[in-house]
């Protein structure tokens, strides 16, 4: 991989039906359900800018961490972080956390608040599978606090979220998904039973690499292992196209 064709530098601009919005409470590591108080209102002890780098840290060290789960973060709209859920299965506890190369917060820098506080931007610097990659967020006031910094949420590109399961279609129905002897069979089975419409969704997973072992059974079947590397914090372009790849290298 060659830093400059990972497009290190981008600005995540939030559109309405084509963001998703991470969300996440930095007191206590607990999730935020009640619409944020205007900042107006509220005599805080710290700026926007505090809560917006806090923030930023804050999800970047659950990243490291391998601790990515529904109490913590939400995605909206349209995407269930819900680890009940089949599609959800890749950010479960016992599968992120082995996954290598988790993204690890570098520095938060040039941090800018709105007047109002309700949105900000900070430039974080983080590294990524051995590269040092810097990404401009764009954040989103969900609560405001009077004694500890305010909460934001992190814009992304919801087209863009986690992993391409194209190509799941192409293989049979049976074919067995692990990563590190996990089964995730669920996540891509109902990735691709929504793909009758001709679209396959999108795989929610975080930043890292992924070794995906295919196991289609039967006289005619193969295992092999796709290693899937995502090519930003939340997912990318880096693993576009790869299981499609697979599936026609075998005859699929």
């Amino acid at each position: 991989m060659i830093l400059s064709d990972r497009r290190p530098r981008r600005m995540l601009l939030p559109a309405a039906g084509a963001a998703a919005i991470l969300v996440f409470a930095l007191s206590g590591c607990a999730a935020s359900g009640e619409p944020a108080p205007s900042p107006t209102n509220t005599e805080s002890l710290y700026t926007a800018a505090d809560g917006a780098e806090s923030s930023a840290n804050s999800f970047f060290s659950l990243l490291a961490a391998g601790d990515i789960a529904p109490e913590f973060v939400q995605v909206e709209p349209e995407v269930d972080l819900d680890l009940e859920k089949p599609l959800s299965a890749l950010l479960a506890p016992e599968v992120y956390a082995q996954v290598q190369d988790r993204p690890k917060i570098q520095s938060v820098d040039d941090v800018a608040a709105s007047e109002d506080g309700e949105d900000a931007t900070a430039s974080v610097t983080y590294e990524l599978a051995g590269e040092e990659l810097t990404e401009t967020l764009d954040l989103r006031l969900i609560a405001a606090h009077d004694d500890k910094p305010w909460d934001y949420a992190i814009v992304i590109p919801k087209d863009e979220f986690g992993i391409d399961a194209t190509g799941v279609e192409l293989l049979p129905a049976d074919t067995e998904y692990r990563i590190h002897g996990v089964d995730v069979s669920a996540a891509f089975h109902e990735a691709r039973g929504w793909s009758d419409n001709g679209e396959v969704p999108r795989i929610p997973a975080f930043g890292g690499t992924y070794p995906l072992e295919i196991t289609v059974p039967g006289d005619n079947g193969f295992t092999d292992t796709l290693e899937l590397q995502t090519s930003t914090f939340y997912g990318g372009d880096g693993t576009d196209g790869e299981l499609a790849a697979l599936a026609h290298a075998h005859g699929f």
